[in-house]
């Protein structure tokens, strides 16, 4: 049997390396996105392609803050503008000139979402296992996958009613684990799927029990265990 070893210099090399290339694609991916965009980005154009994006750990720049809104589900989300699967994100500069709030952006990206994932085939789904715990996963396309977790209705049609654990390792990656998988086993798995640090959203798992979808229920139950 080989023992598993720390990863060696050449691995890490490594992994740097297809960290850079990664970005280095991403980067001009993004500035071709945005060549064909029309110069100013006028709210017709923009609100077709308007998606409600769940928030990962980041810190806005000064000048340019970033747009969020609140869901009734908990978690924080902002804006990005679809271009074919690259994002661009909606700051308070471009609402303003659209006369648009917040809740008016979460309006139409919310409703945009529905529209969008009425025509995901459930086939999309696909299954695994990690860490021994079978797993389903709907991952990269759409690029927007976890924001699926948004619509409960699409989150029913696609995994099933019964209930569930599912988790947004990343904007394009959305997977469910049974029900009965411990916490640690399927943070884990989670953090397996997060990726690099630029794409993780690092959020707390979400929880289908009893046909409601709740934020982070697993832990409010330890926590409510540890008071007793």
């Amino acid at each position: 049997m080989q023992i598993p070893t720390a990863p060696g210099p050449i691995h890490i090399a490594t992994q740097a390396l297809r960290l850079t290339a990664h970005v280095a694609r991403e980067q001009r991916a993004l500035k071709r996105a945005i060549r064909k965009m029309p110069i100013p980005v006028s709210w017709d154009w923009a609100a077709p392609r308007l998606m409600p994006l769940l928030s990962g750990p980041k810190f806005d720049d000064p000048d340019l803050p970033i747009v969020r809104s609140a869901t009734n589900l908990g978690p924080a989300v902002e804006f990005g503008l679809d271009l074919n699967g690259i994002f661009v994100i909606v700051d308070q500069a471009v609402a303003n000139r659209w006369e648009c709030s917040a809740d008016q952006l979460l309006d139409r990206g919310l409703r945009n979402l529905r529209e969008r994932a009425a025509r995901i085939d459930p086939a999309q789904v696909v299954g695994g296992v990690m860490s021994g715990r079978r797993i389903r996963l709907l991952r990269d396309r759409p690029a927007w996958a976890s924001s699926l977790i948004l619509d409960g209705g699409s989150v029913t049609r696609l995994f099933g009613s019964h209930d569930q654990i599912l988790a947004a390792p990343t904007t394009a990656c959305l997977v469910s684990l049974p029900i009965d998988t411990p916490l640690q086993i399927a943070a884990e798995i989670v953090i397996d799927l997060e990726g690099s640090a630029r794409t993780s959203l690092f959020l707390d798992p979400f929880v289908l029990s009893d046909g409601a979808l709740i934020w982070d229920a697993a832990k409010d139950d330890l926590d409510d265990e540890g008071q007793c």
